[in-house]
């Protein structure tokens, strides 16, 4: 089935006419195939679809990515990669809607991590849907929330009132003049979920890890960087990420203890003659797959006697707050009680300076976050 819904990379012209050396990444994924018996540690997906956004043009962006991104330096022989192609759009834009869905559904039953190449960002919808998980982590990465009332709008300016009941949506890099503050509670209400505005991930840049580590899917918006870093955008701003933060973004997407999919949409290479654009998603998706590389197996599990745990008194609660810190990334986890839990506590991401919190008797908004949940 993953077949006939895909044109295969060896297909594409972008890949047929690639001549590089063997030192760069395409010269490598020429030779790959997939290969079910032996899964790759990445594998790359085009979704040239553009018709559900007012710049058609960005159905053409996962080509010119693709072209960049095989001209980046290649990995060790051990890290696996394996370029699948792009799926084939439909006649109409629900139908490649329903193929994405489909080998959604195929790749997620893998565990493998997927770096997406689109495309319109209404694209997550259908990403997220056939992942078929039953309470979804979806990280947002734009500079305003795409949830339009007005039916007139564009897809990918409305598709977060698309997606599955169940999903947890957090907003990263939103920008205070293009979000209201009703928005604010409307997502930490609506969806379970919680922005961090442009000035709140600069203030410390760190806290995004343990957000990005928890998520299942990161959706990145082309348009949530400066214009100026960034061409090839179609809804233009002055302020936004900076390169550096968006390629240190997508580096924590792929260390990333989940199998978490990266995906960037909105690139439009009709506003970037100079490919410079196209250089940058490039960059931004090679992030990915080197944090890939870099991962560690550290997901604690049972008793998680690797880990270094620590027990800490809050007024108002019945039992300490537990924390446990990997000894090598020195990454944090709590424990948060469930009545789910026989044996063993509900344990969710955190960063040390929740557990700072906690030494001055507060309670971190993550741990009501998911108590209340769970």
């Amino acid at each position: 089935m993953l077949t006939d819904l895909l044109i295969p990379a060896k297909d594409l012209a972008v890949v047929r006419t690639y001549d590089g050396s063997s030192v760069e990444l395409g010269y490598y994924l020429k030779k790959r195939k997939w290969d079910l018996n032996n899964l790759p540690s990445v594998a790359i997906l085009g979704v040239p679809e553009g018709r559900g956004s007012h710049n058609q043009d960005v159905a053409e962006g996962t080509d010119a990515i693709r072209l960049q991104l095989y001209s980046l330096a290649t990995f060790p022989s051990e890290m696996d990669i394996v370029d699948l192609g792009n799926i084939k759009c439909g006649n109409q834009p629900r139908d490649t809607y329903a193929a994405v869905k489909i080998v959604s559904e195929e790749l997620s039953g893998l565990g493998i991590r997927l770096l997406i190449l689109g495309g319109s960002q209404e694209l997550t919808v259908p990403f997220i849907s056939g992942a078929n998980r039953e309470a979804s982590e979806l990280v947002i990465v734009d500079d305003r929330i795409d949830n339009s009332e007005n039916t007139k709008s564009a897809a990918d300016e409305r598709f977060i009132n698309m997606l599955p009941v169940g999903t947890s949506v957090s907003l990263i890099g939103g920008q205070s003049y293009f979000i209201g503050e009703q928005w604010h509670d409307l997502l930490a209400e609506g969806s379970n979920g919680e922005i961090l505005s442009l000035g709140e991930i600069r203030a410390d840049f760190r806290e995004l890890e343990p957000m990005i580590r928890k998520a299942d899917m990161v959706s990145f918006d082309f348009g949530s960087m400066k214009a100026s870093e960034a061409p090839g955008q179609y809804r233009l701003s002055p302020n936004g990420l900076t390169g550096e933060e968006a390629c240190q973004i997508a580096w924590y997407c792929g260390i990333s203890t989940t199998p978490a999919w990266f995906a960037l949409f909105g690139y439009s290479p009709k506003a970037d003659p100079a490919n410079l654009g196209a250089m940058m998603a490039a960059q931004i998706s090679w992030y990915f797959i080197n944090g890939v590389s870099k991962r560690l197996d550290e997901e604690p599990v049972d008793e998680a006697t690797n880990f270094e745990h620590y027990r800490v008194t809050v007024d108002g609660l019945e039992e300490p707050i537990a924390f446990l810190v990997h000894p090598i990334s020195r990454r944090w986890w709590m424990e948060v009680p469930s009545e789910d839990c026989t044996l063993f506590p509900f344990r969710i991401p955190c960063s040390k300076k929740d557990y700072k919190k906690a030494c001055k008797n507060e309670i971190s908004e993550k741990w009501w976050k998911y108590f209340n949940k769970i």
